[in-house]
């Protein structure tokens, strides 16, 4: 049976004040530009990167306009609101799925947007991974199963370096350089010396000591053949 571990959730976390909300939404659009994970032109679902930003405009303008008693700003301000929120669960899908995808470096996804992490009680299947660790040059790598496992890395998927086989689903690998590319699989190996086949190959970007800039993601199995304010 295959290990599992617990999903990391994204949270966003919304002040209850207006000028809180303000300074929250700034915070989440500078992380979004630039951002390492999502890049420069994301789109999330039917939102684009430019269309958040103008909707966030608008908004700190409809706040501004009720402090200065301007007439109907009250309701332009709750309706500008409204669509932040349904931009911001857009944004929430399009980050959760990433971390979803990245398990090795989820945390690092969901918190390079400003948003907050928390354990959901359900458990999902292990998979074959690659991630970046705090350490330079230091990678960790996982497989799906437990036990004893070998291991493989690659430049190319032709030339094969042999890693040191591990009693475990889990090894490091240290000394790599930073904006490398390697290319990562492991296979199972049970009490008897019985193997099974290679999972496939897993590409990670060698990141700069606590940035994970690439990585995660899974091959095959192995077998034998956010809650927001309403105002």
């Amino acid at each position: 049976m295959g290990t599992t571990v617990k999903l990391l959730i994204a949270v966003i976390k919304m002040a209850a004040k207006w000028g809180d909300r303000i300074i929250r939404l700034q915070e989440i659009v500078s992380k979004l530009t630039n951002n390492t994970y999502f890049p420069t032109g994301w789109t999330a679902g039917s939102l684009t990167q430019a269309q958040f930003g103008l909707d966030v405009t608008a908004f700190l303008t409809s706040v501004t306009n009720v402090k200065n008693r301007v007439a109907g700003a009250v309701g332009a301000r709750n309706s500008a609101w409204t669509k932040i929120k349904a931009d911001l669960m857009l944004i929430l899908t399009m980050v959760q799925d990433k971390a979803n995808a990245n398990e090795g470096i989820a945390e690092a996804i969901i918190g390079s947007v400003g948003f907050f992490v928390r354990n959901n009680g359900g458990a999902r299947k292990k998979q074959n991974g690659a991630h970046n660790t705090e350490v330079l040059g230091t990678i960790t790598l996982t497989a799906d199963g437990t036990g004893p496992h070998e291991w493989e890395m690659s430049k190319d998927m032709v030339t094969v370096i042999n890693l040191p086989a591990t009693t475990t689903a889990q090894t490091q690998v240290t000394g790599l350089n930073t904006g490398d590319v390697w290319y990562v699989r492991n296979r199972k190996v049970n009490s008897k010396k019985k193997t099974y086949n290679w999972c496939n190959w897993i590409m990670i970007k060698i990141g700069a000591g606590g940035k994970n800039l690439g990585g995660g993601g899974g091959g095959g199995t192995h077998s034998t053949a956010g809650d927001l304010p309403t105002a």
